[in-house]
């Protein structure tokens, strides 16, 4: 091995020469053919982009590194497969359901069209304690939340259900006092509604969260319990690097929130990506299948916990497969699971990260003042 290493080393080093950032400036002048340097710099969404960051650009770092994930038999990157399913027709959307979680899905995302659909019905033959079950619902699903919970509840250890309820508001009737004690749900999930503005965006989903955390408050529950409730549905678009810090700052954010209220936790929220499908004439055929591909590889790298890939068309079979699927080639084929974060460390992520985190956490101040 000494031997080996005395050999490949002077070659090494005469192909790899030292290299500072000044002989960065030089080439960038030499390209820019006697432009000057600071037409590389631009602003994208309120943020500042240098075409070359180093260290003493994330001096004060605001941005922890993504958690290490505690889930029995992953990697250290670890989200949920979480296929949307329509549900129009409570057998139909059973049916695709399984057929999801027979090929390769690890929950299902359901979105919640029919008013009279009933748990039993939508989950027949769903083992719940050994996949995730979100729902997508408003005010015409109360009914079927307390179906969701009889059934559950008469079938399986209620602590070993996972998933999340999704709503924008508060539905009136809803009592979310019936999920108590369901350790791993959350049931006061929030859209997160896309908004121009990054900093905005997150002020606006903090500023919800604390607000739903506070009423659960005032029904007497325990703060930790309060926060364990918490989860974000966050949409996903086509800036690559943008839409992953956002990712990125909303997790931080908001244990720091957490840490104001004296709570302690590695990785206390679940934030669920999607990637909504977008289709365009000039991208044809398939076109959301870059898109798609793009924008899942994004969430993966910012954070997500679960992540749904709509289809082109949720009535074509191939179509759902390949949105299936997308989730499992980046985990299983495209390795994306083997680093915790792998975004941690670059300087140009750092300090876009921070950038961000501060213009959301000034705005999150200005929204709690009102």
């Amino acid at each position: 091995m000494h031997f080996a290493n005395e050999i490949v080393k002077p070659s090494v080093e005469h192909k790899f020469s030292k290299q500072t950032p000044q002989n960065w400036v030089n080439a960038a002048l030499k390209e820019l053919d006697g432009g000057e340097l600071e037409k590389l710099v631009f602003e994208n969404a309120g943020l500042l982009f240098k075409p070359y960051n180093t260290h003493a650009d994330v001096l004060l770092p605001l941005i922890s590194p993504l958690p290490v994930s505690t889930q029995p038999f992953s990697n250290p990157r670890h989200w949920i497969n979480m296929p949307k399913v329509l549900v129009e027709d409570s057998k139909e959307a059973n049916a695709t359901a399984l057929f999801h979680l027979q090929n390769g899905a690890d929950g299902i995302y359901f979105e919640m069209k029919d008013p009279s659909a009933k748990a039993k019905q939508l989950l027949d033959k769903i083992e719940l304690p050994y996949c995730s079950v979100s729902f997508l619902v408003n005010e015409a699903s109360i009914d079927f939340l307390q179906s969701f919970v009889s059934f559950a509840e008469s079938k399986f250890d209620r602590s070993k259900i996972s998933g999340t309820i999704f709503c924008k508001n508060y539905p009136g009737s809803f009592d979310v006092n019936q999920f108590r004690g369901w350790k791993s749900f959350r049931a006061s999930g929030l859209i997160i509604e896309q908004h121009p503005d990054s900093a905005t965006e997150i002020a606006e989903a903090l500023d919800d969260a604390v607000n739903r955390m506070e009423i659960l408050l005032g029904k007497g529950w325990k703060i930790e319990e309060a926060a364990m409730q918490i989860s974000f549905s966050v949409i996903i678009g086509a800036d690559f690097f943008l839409e992953a810090i956002k990712l990125r700052v909303l997790r931080a954010l908001w244990g720091t929130i957490l840490h104001a209220y004296q709570i302690n936790s590695d990785s206390p929220v679940f934030i669920h990506a999607i990637s909504k499908s977008e289709v365009k004439a000039n991208f044809q055929p398939h076109g959301n299948l870059i898109k798609e591909t793009f924008s899942a590889l994004s969430a993966i790298i910012g954070g997500c916990d679960g992540l749904t890939v709509e289809p082109e068309d949720e009535k074509n079979t191939m179509m759902n497969r390949v949105a299936r699927n997308t989730s499992s080639v980046l985990r299983d084929e495209s390795f994306l699971s083997r680093v915790s974060d792998p975004l941690a460390g670059s300087y140009f992520i750092e300090s876009l990260s921070n950038q961000l985190a501060e213009k959301a956490w000034k705005r999150f101040q200005d929204l709690t003042k009102k």
